[in-house]
């Protein structure tokens, strides 16, 4: 408790610190410092949140990919800026200010509620109720309730964020939000202690009028370049809503896309007509139905079967034609995705247990579908003219009345085919009937085969006459595969000896083959394409179904999608405004924005762009209402949630001019009338016109300049602009300002969001910069980092376990930076990330031991050799052994420095705070014991610049204990981030001079390591029993040999030459060539005349050292090291003799020592041998 106080303490002190000292604003350089217009700059933005509620862990996760950037940025001396803003455009507000007016309204003030565990209001409609009227109009479903989403009122979630009792009625105003949790999430920010230019924060909709301006503007630009839109498009809509439901508008299923199917008209036929049509067919002389011909029936070798009407049909078809189709014809409806296959159809299958309805889609077609399609079908025009959304119903049908009915096939060579049962048919995707293809669908076989083979009895249960109604339909040979062969289903799963329909782990995998290979490489061998690809026949095949009048087409989500309402979503055929993201032209922009510039950090980012533009499509950019802005051309209409925040990053660059300090703009002394698309145009670097009436109201009368003056007063911040506002005089040069401003931040350079992003927002981001900026590829996005979402403690954050921390609890119970500590340490990539509270724990603590350490180290050092990087260096010139352990330890800070950097820039900040907390600390760690076996005191130069680096790099991480160290440790005046890390040339250059100690430190501890492993093989008992040290080892004599033998190193020398002179050309750095061995044998035979009797000797010689290469790159080639081996270890011997557990230790060269020459062959450069007693 005492170290969290302690590090508390330090966090608000230096939060209070850079709020006066306005440490993170940022403006473009000027004046004297507009030299460092030529170094770099650095924007960067993370996604705003929404603000419905309290930021948690994982909102802070993904900010702090831009807060940790921002943080190494301004590290590196970079002009550096992190703008955040707060989103409340949409539908969750809303529904959450309409669920709560609800409560009150049915259950009181505050609301008692009838039970704790159904929550519904009134009227409303379950998902276990069925959703159709008696006059068949469709009620909006709700979403069934699972343990992940445990039901409660809209009350006690408000209670829950913290919200007062008494307050909580104002939030029935959607507005209300909006002014109270943007101010709670600025408060934990603040408290976290980001890096933030609050001037620059807003937030969204029409209660912002200058954003809300900004938006317009944006929307009259796409709307003039052929961007955006009019017309009925397929889109995920929300009929409780009333309304398209975006991305941001779901609760579950988002990034989910309508799926297109192909509804096959299956007709169903009639006992009661069939014999007279027969008739009247054979009088006229004309083929029966669909069917085909002799010479193809009898070549296939297919028995037509006789006409067949099971008498249990009876009831469910009497009621159909007699009492309510009115000689319309009634289909089964099958959706399919493959419509070349159709040519295949054996039979038709449906869920015997399903509930189906019958229902008008015209006056002339009925068709027998799951309710789920229905309402689909409803939402998109196919239903009889009815309302938009309403169902022509006629009656329900279960799937058993269907069973064993017969049906006519479009495309399939069998007259009739019949209705089948499919136990695992799912009623909630595609129509519930399905179409089966057993030649090429393995499911489709193994329940063919089921039924045929009565497995389990099915045959017999559902009354399936095998002889009559499945063997006389054979799958059929309708696509060749290459290396398969026709009847692909059939094959494969017969020779995985797939044993029935539950086989699943066999039939998945057969399905990705036949699939697959089916469709790109398949050849039709049968219908109306034969001959041709089957993925180039799929169009067609749809297009000729649509123009015969055999199919419909209709889509529904690729899974479900759950409103923030609770509402079951639908695909919706809507009149609506959207953003033309399938435009070709477009596209192709994007693309080349993505090949060109982007920076996406992992290869699979860029690969997830690339495939989300491929498959982009119209986005509906509109909705009826909502917070948010008003669709300029078209005032029915609100901007959706998504299609608002796209270019706001350029907001960011001109807010703290619009708003007045404001997050609504309410202080501004910009009149909103000022503001059109012209100052927009101007600011934002699109136009060289000035805007009039801005220039106007800015003029250089009296009342014009008195308002400039005043705007100036508002705007000046001392330290931060006082150059750039103090040479506004006039209305152009404020707009020039602005410009600049803008200018010199755009564009951005990196935007950081979690991975879900990726198939909307951050895709929206670049092609809305594209169309914005068209003829400016300077303007388009730099770099995107996504991330993996945040586990807490090994398992999925969810309030409904309790396994939950808001940011604020996470703050209170860890303090700021060892919650920071925690969230770096949680992971990198775009895997899920993971808190461990054990590690923000353990980080109090250690960032605690670390500010203690660093006082008592530098309390305990003195002024001794070396004082400066000038005294190393003369200590390398003069090959001294004096401060080989102070060179190590130098070595190993900057050494961090750099890897640490490299982290960094990599946006790795694991790996970075690895390198610069432990693998720096373990460094600091071997420099004071070797002092302490050494008996000399911490050098103060090298003791002052360790604790410098370890701020300055922790600065990224955890900015309060890095002042802290600066500051009370270092005794420095000025913040550390106004004392940035020196360049990476500069430290690579002083490394370059040190590097030979890194090699230092590398050789003396794999030393001990090598040497540590002969003691243990000393030890050990030999097979009669004996020990050769019974005793142990006492004493160690170490022999360094100073050469080898001339034909090792002539080996040695040649295989270098290869690995340098020849790498490219077999293939990539670093690398020997295949044939290494080989050329060694012939360079021993021919040039150094290896006598044959050694050449077995020089070629392991020469494998080991191939093998070396493999992992310790040229370095294993070496046979002389860059420094002395014996100097080395005699400055080591405490460590060497420590690590061996001996108590005398002695160093030789080979040939001084006791132990003569022949007895020390096996020691090589760098492999010296041990001798123990």
């Amino acid at each position: 408790m005492k170290c969290l106080s302690r590090l508390q303490a330090i966090e608000k002190k230096w939060q209070r610190y850079w709020s006066s000292r306005n440490t993170f604003m940022a403006e473009p350089p000027v004046g004297s410092d507009r030299d460092k217009r030529d170094s770099k700059k650095f924007f960067v933005t993370f996604p705003y949140p929404y603000m419905n509620g309290r930021l948690h862990l994982g909102h802070l996760f993904s900010a702090t990919r831009a807060e940790f950037a921002v943080g190494y940025h301004l590290m590196r001396g970079d002009s550096s800026l992190f703008p955040f803003g707060f989103h409340v455009t949409g539908m969750p507000i809303c529904g959450a200010a309409k669920k709560l007016a609800d409560e009150i309204e049915h259950y009181g003030c505050p609301p008692v509620l009838p039970t704790a565990d159904s929550l519904e209001l009134p009227g409303s409609v379950t998902a276990s109720e069925n959703a159709i009227d008696k006059v068949g109009q469709f009620k909006a479903k709700k979403a069934k309730l699972n343990a992940k989403t445990v039901s409660k009122s809209q009350w006690d979630i408000l209670i829950d964020l913290g919200v007062p009792e008494k307050e909580i009625p104002k939030f029935v105003d959607p507005y209300h939000w909006v002014k109270h949790f943007p101010a709670l999430c600025y408060k934990d920010m603040c408290k976290f202690g980001a890096r933030v230019d609050w001037r620059r924060s807003m937030i969204t909709t029409d209660a912002n009028p200058y954003y809300d301006l900004f938006v317009k503007w944006q929307f009259r630009k796409l709307y003039r370049d052929g961007y955006i839109k009019f017309g009925k498009r397929n889109c995920i809509w929300s009929p409780l809503d009333g309304q398209a439901c975006m991305d941001h508008d779901r609760f579950s299923g988002e990034g989910v896309q309508p799926q297109e199917y192909i509804g096959i008209k299956l007709e169903l036929i009639n006992y009661t007509t069939l014999l007279e049509e027969q008739r009247e067919q054979q009088q006229e002389g004309e083929e029966e139905g669909d069917g085909m011909d002799d010479s193809l029936a009898e070549k296939l070798n297919i028995k037509l079967p006789r006409f067949y009407s099971n008498p249990k049909n009876k009831a469910i078809f009497d009621q159909l034609w007699e009492n309510q189709v009115d000689n319309a014809k009634v289909y089964l409806l099958a959706a399919t995705l493959r419509p070349e296959t159709m040519v295949g159809q054996t039979n038709c299958w449906v869920l015997p247990t399903g509930r189906y309805g019958a229902y008008y889609i015209n006056k002339d077609e009925v068709i027998i579908v799951s309710e789920h399609a229905a309402v689909n079908m409803a939402h998109q025009g196919l239903n009889n003219n009815k309302p938009f959304g309403e169902l022509d119903f006629i009656c329900e049908i279960s799937g058993s009345d269907l069973l064993l009915a017969t049906v006519r096939a479009p495309l399939s060579p069998y007259e009739q085919i019949f209705v089948l049962p499919l136990e695992t048919i799912k009623m909630d995707k595609g129509t519930g009937i399905v179409t089966s293809v057993p030649s090429d669908a393995p499911d489709d076989y193994a329940c063919y085969k089921d039924i045929l083979e009565n497995r389990n009895g099915i045959a017999e249960k559902y009354g399936v006459d095998v002889g009559l109604m499945l063997e006389p339909y054979s799958p059929l040979p309708i696509i060749e595969i290459p290396d398969i062969g026709t009847l692909s289903a059939v094959r494969l799963c017969e020779e995985s000896n797939v044993s029935s329909l539950h086989d699943r782990a066999k039939l998945t995998q057969i399905k990705e083959i036949c699939y697959t290979k089916g469709f790109y490489t398949g050849i039709m061998k049968m219908g109306p394409f034969a001959g041709q690809c089957v993925k180039d026949c799929k169009q067609s095949c749809r297009d000729l179904l649509v123009q015969n009048n055999q199919c419909i087409v209709y889509s529904e989500p690729e899974s479900e999608v759950i409103s923030r309402s609770n509402c079951v979503c639908v695909v919706a055929a809507a009149d609506q405004w959207y953003l033309d993201y399938g435009n070709v032209a477009w596209k192709d922009k994007v693309r080349y924005n993505i090949e060109k510039y982007l920076n996406t950090y992992h290869d699979e980012v860029k690969n997830q762009f690339n495939r989300t533009v491929d498959g982009f499509r119209e986005w509906a950019a509109s909705r009826s209402f909502g917070l948010g802005t008003k669709l300029p051309f078209d005032e029915r209409y609100v901007i959706e949630s998504l299609s608002d925040s796209t270019i706001y990053n350029a907001y960011y660059t001109v807010a703290h001019y619009l708003q007045g300090g404001s997050l609504d703009g309410s202080t501004s002394l910009f009149p909103v009338e000022i503001v059109d698309d012209s100052f927009f145009d101007y600011v934002f670097d699109l136009s060289n016109n000035l805007p009039e009436k801005f220039m106007e109201y800015f003029s250089t009368d009296p009342a014009g300049a008195d308002r400039l003056h005043q705007l100036k007063k508002s705007l000046l911040v001392p330290g931060v602009n006082s150059q750039i506002i103090l040479a506004i005089r006039s209305a152009e040069d404020l707009l020039t300002a602005m410009r600049e401003s803008f200018c010199f931040w755009y564009p951005v350079d990196l935007r950081c969001s979690g991975k879900d992003l990726i198939p909307n927002h951050l895709t929206m981001m670049l092609y809305n910069h594209t169309a914005i900026w068209s003829d400016d590829e300077a303007k388009w996005p730099r770099g995107m980092r996504a991330n993996g979402h945040l586990q807490l403690n090994d398992a999925k954050m969810s309030k409904a376990t309790g396994n939950f921390l808001t940011a604020d609890e996470a703050i209170r119970k860890y303090g700021a930076d060892a919650v920071r500590f925690a969230l770096a340490d949680a992971g990198d990539g775009l895997d899920d990330a993971n808190f461990r509270e054990e590690t923000a724990n353990n980080a109090v603590l250690r960032l605690y031991n670390l500010l203690a350490t660093c006082q008592e180290l530098l309390a305990a050092s003195a002024v001794c050799y070396p004082e400066s990087y000038e005294d190393i260096y003369s200590t390398i010139e003069a090959s001294s052994a004096d401060c080989i352990h102070e060179c190590v330890f130098l070595a190993s800070i900057l050494d961090c420095t750099l890897r640490a950097c490299s982290a960094f820039e990599r946006c790795s900040f694991r790996e970075g705070l690895i390198i610069s907390f432990n693998e720096l600390g373990h460094s600091r760690d071997q420099y004071i014991h070797s002092c302490e076996t050494r008996r000399v005191p911490y050098c103060r130069f090298l003791i002052e610049e360790y604790v410098s680096t370890q701020a300055k790099l922790l600065a990224v991480i955890c900015p309060h204990i890095a002042e802290e160290l600066n500051a009370e440790v270092l005794g420095r005046s000025n913040s550390i981030f106004r004392d940035p890390l020196q360049s990476q040339d500069t430290l690579a250059e002083a490394l370059k001079q040190l590097r030979v100690f890194l090699k230092i430190d590398e050789y003396v501890q794999a030393t001990i390591v090598r040497l540590k492993n002969y003691l243990v093989d000393v030890l050990k008992p030999r097979k009669d029993g004996t020990v050769k040290l019974p005793n142990g080892a006492k004493i160690a004599q170490v022999y360094v040999a100073q050469d080898c033998p001339e034909w090792q190193t002539r080996v040695a020398e040649f295989l270098s030459s290869m690995y340098y002179d020849e790498t490219e050309e077999y293939g990539g750095l670093g690398a020997l060539p295949k044939d290494a061995s080989s050329r060694v044998s012939k360079y021993c035979i021919d040039v150094l005349e290896t006598p044959k009797k050694d050449l077995q000797k020089v070629m392991k010689y020469a494998a080991q050292l191939i093998s070396a290469s493999k992992t310790d790159g040229p370095d294993a080639l070496v046979t002389k090291l860059p420094f002395s081996e014996h100097k080395v270890l005699s400055a080591y011997s405490d460590a060497v003799r420590t690590g061996l557990g001996v108590e005398q230790i002695s160093f030789y060269m080979v040939g001084e020592g006791p132990v003569p020459p022949e007895s020390c062959k096996a020691a090589t450069p760098g492999k010296p041998i041990v001798f123990f007693e």
